[in-house]
């Protein structure tokens, strides 16, 4: 087995990865950026793929969700892990200037840095356990990144967790091919959008509560077609299989402009 994500070794997506991977001889291939993800995916079917998807804090992934529109993939298992930042550097007694991490985890951390860190520079990079190899080689004074990577790169905490509480991100594990698997816990996820007229997303979400579903996620995202024009993502309580699910996806298909289904999968969480 061969799992791409998010790298380098040390990343959320990693441990998300190793979460997923049963095989010990499982090769984990690390991934500069979110796009290279879906790219490794797409040209193998035989690869899978680990993106981070949303985080309770700072919400959707952009660049996944998008991905997820415009590419040929389907997600084949989520996984759920909390997150806890830790303020990192290779010499505790320098002066920090500066501080990489990615975006996100720079968002969920803004009240602790803006507190005790208002003047210093904050770098974005492609993932937290970058910045820990970056710090590392000298290239920035500090990194906010996990334990784990902070271990991996020889750096010392300073401080942490340094986060909002009840801080937890999904990741979608992505397949080429549509091999879902029914679990204790499943989800469905489907991309669709409606006809310009008026009550068409009023009259489709009433399907979901004809059939007595759960929503747990819907948010839109614009189509890239035009200007006001948008796509509706939403996650689902249930298996395709289901009954009920099943129905309801087809009645949906034929009053949608636009129907993908991404995706039915089983949940794991920490």
């Amino acid at each position: 087995m061969k799992v791409a994500y998010l790298g380098p070794v040390g990343s959320y997506s990693y441990e998300a990865a190793k979460k997923f991977v049963k095989d010990e001889n499982a090769e984990l291939v690390p991934c500069d950026t979110i796009d290279d993800v879906f790219e490794i995916v797409l040209e193998d079917e035989k690869i899978y793929g680990v993106v981070p998807v949303e985080n309770s804090i700072e919400g959707s992934v952009s660049t996944t969700l998008d991905n997820l529109l415009k590419e040929d993939v389907y997600i084949i298992k989520e996984i759920v892990l909390k997150v806890e930042h830790y303020l990192c550097c290779k010499e505790p007694s320098k002066k920090i200037n500066s501080i990489a991490s990615h975006p996100q985890a720079l968002s969920q951390c803004h009240d602790y840095l803006r507190k005790h860190y208002k003047n210093v520079q904050l770098i974005q990079v492609n993932s937290t356990s970058y910045a820990a190899k970056m710090c590392k080689e000298d290239k920035v004074d500090a990194a906010i990144c996990s334990l784990f990577a902070a271990q991996q790169n020889s750096l010392k905490i300073i401080d942490g967790p340094i986060n909002h509480d009840n801080n937890y991100t999904r990741f979608f594990v992505l397949s080429k091919n549509p091999s879902f698997e029914r679990g204790e816990r499943n989800k469905t996820s489907i991309i669709f959008s409606t006809y310009d007229r008026p009550g068409s997303l009023y009259k489709i979400l009433a399907i979901f509560n004809l059939y007595d579903l759960n929503l747990t996620k819907i948010e839109s995202r614009p189509a890239k077609t035009g200007l006001g024009e948008y796509v509706f993502f939403v996650d689902i309580d249930g298996f395709v299989e289901e009954d009920d699910v099943s129905d309801a996806l087809k009645v949906i298909k034929r009053k949608s402009s636009f129907y993908k289904l991404l995706g039915s999968y089983s949940v794991i969480k920490e």
